[in-house]
């Protein structure tokens, strides 16, 4: 039983310079044996059947979500014995070819399904190395000069103080290519969830590149707008709506929620670190 409950005391979102603090509520769902045709026609009965459900609600989706879906690039880093692995928590970076460049640390997720984000955002030239190639010898040199600054708040110090997991002892472990197919949920017209079903192909990079596959791992992210008004926060029609389309898709398909984090889920695909 999930007991989801938004960030009590804390700003679900904040930025301060290239520095970015993000408290998510998400719940996700194991979606690797149901089809995209299936998914969707569980969607398209949610987006009839939703106002009826919870008051004031709607599910809205963008043009091309289910035929040109964008596709992000994660490179997670662990110790050589994948430390941070059986933590829960993860360091990363992700990038999208157009859109964004960041190294992120989170934290496990709470009892209350609630992950601290912190993200340290590139530009310039940083970001354009990463998103022609983020697992290439300049992008891990670009991660490790971050990694070693103790001039500025950056993921890297936040894993070391919470997890004592050193900083510098961080190497790319995993690769994931993820599709994103994004719906959003408004609540009395306003931003209150964005979701996605995620459709991801995963790479162990500690093998030579010879000896790699790629393993899919596919799930369904059911979380709050990151920039989610202060207002429409603290509706319990939120917390709600995470709960209605949670029982909703696990009854549809007989499937469950996982806490597993997808560094976790691909480890167990591509059998990495005991998994």
């Amino acid at each position: 039983m999930i007991d989801p409950k938004m960030p009590e005391d804390k700003a679900v979102y904040h930025r301060s310079g290239d520095f970015v603090v993000f408290n998510q509520l998400a719940v996700k769902i194991e979606m690797d044996s149901v089809s995209n045709d299936d998914y969707y026609s569980w969607l398209d009965d949610m987006t009839a059947r939703i106002g009826d459900l919870v008051p004031g609600v709607r599910i809205a989706e963008k043009a091309e979500a289910r035929t040109a879906p964008p596709l992000n690039t994660a490179i997670y880093y662990d110790t050589e014995d994948f430390r941070i692995l059986r933590t829960g928590a993860l360091l990363r970076t992700s990038c999208n070819k157009i859109t964004h460049a960041f190294c992120a640390f989170k934290a496990a997720q709470d009892d209350h399904n609630v992950r601290r984000d912190h993200r340290y955002v590139f530009d310039g030239e940083e970001k354009a190395t990463i998103q022609a190639a983020p697992d290439s010898p300049e992008a891990v040199a670009i991660v490790r000069r971050l990694l070693a600054r103790t001039d500025i708040d950056h993921p890297g110090l936040f894993l070391e103080r919470e997890y004592g997991v050193p900083r510098n002892e961080l190497v790319p472990t995993v690769r994931l290519d993820d599709y994103r197919y994004t719906f959003f949920v408004w609540l009395d017209q306003q931003d209150a969830l964005r979701c996605s079903i995620d459709r991801a192909f995963v790479t162990n990079l500690r093998l030579p590149s010879e000896e790699r596959d790629r393993r899919p791992v596919s799930e369904v992210e059911l979380a709050i707008y990151p920039r989610i008004g202060e207002e429409i926060a603290q509706d319990p029609r939120v917390v709600q709506l995470i709960k209605v389309l949670s029982t909703e898709l696990c009854d549809r398909f007989d499937t469950r929620i996982t806490s597993d984090i997808k560094y976790q889920r691909a480890a167990t695909a591509l059998g990495m670190g005991n998994r």
